[in-house]
């Protein structure tokens, strides 16, 4: 293949990609206006400003809009989480606040997509259905995970792991239902806060935190040594 030729597909694909993006962002819109029964495929041609059969060559039906925003909220988070999860040159510090980064970004760029999808999985289609159960289960195990060895390095504080990492999504996800479209310039200062709180909430005590995991074992023997008379 030519240099023409791959340049040539990178730009179509790099095209197709920004049309889809605009599509997706577009359909949530209406679909929270007029909801999803209600907004047909004229209405998202009109609003894009593209003929129906021209929106023909990137979907063939509402359903495919589904799959479109599975794939693109929860199966891309899933894998970007799994391979950052991977990453050996990462502390587990290190992994989680880029957990919250990602999580809080998607939220904040692309609101509509995550609530409109929360509110349709009842209705998704198979197999996107059981794709998008799966994408969540995948990113509630990487954070458990990441948490885990978080706790066992001495870095963050004993805890319910998977009852942290749902707090820890919750939290994140959440941005999607409060945030305002001017608040997309603001998005570095929302991610660092919500970094802060999941910080502050996984953090050893500060004697703890400088002593490491032999630190928080003496504490727990010094308090039961305390607690041994009593008994």
């Amino acid at each position: 293949m030519s240099t023409a030729e791959k340049t040539g597909k990178t730009t179509n694909w790099r095209r197709r990609e920004l049309i889809v993006g605009e599509v997706l962002d577009t359909a949530t819109e209406l679909f929270a206006v007029k909801g999803y029964e209600a907004t047909s495929l004229q209405d998202i041609a009109d609003a894009v400003g593209v003929s129906r059969p021209a929106l023909y060559h990137y979907l063939s039906s509402k359903e495919d809009l589904l799959v479109m925003l599975v794939e693109s909220v929860s199966q891309s988070l899933a894998e970007v989480l799994g391979e950052l999860r991977e990453r050996p040159d990462l502390t587990p510090s290190e992994k989680i606040s880029m957990v919250t980064d990602q999580l809080v970004r998607q939220r904040v760029q692309h609101p509509g997509r995550f609530r409109i999808l929360d509110r349709s999985e009842t209705v998704l289609p198979e197999p996107a259905r059981t794709d998008h159960a799966e994408a969540k289960r995948r990113v509630l195990r990487e954070v458990v995970t990441i948490i885990e060895e978080g706790v066992r390095a001495g870095q963050f504080a004993p805890t319910d792991s998977r009852t942290t990492a749902l707090s820890v999504i919750g939290m994140c996800n959440w941005v999607a239902w409060w945030v305002r479209p001017e608040d997309a310039v603001k998005m570095e200062s929302i991610a660092s806060t919500i970094d802060t709180l999941v910080t502050r909430m996984l953090s050893l005590p500060a004697q703890d935190a400088a002593d490491g995991a032999p630190g928080l074992i003496k504490e727990i023997r010094d308090r039961l040594d305390r607690l041994e008379p009593l008994l």
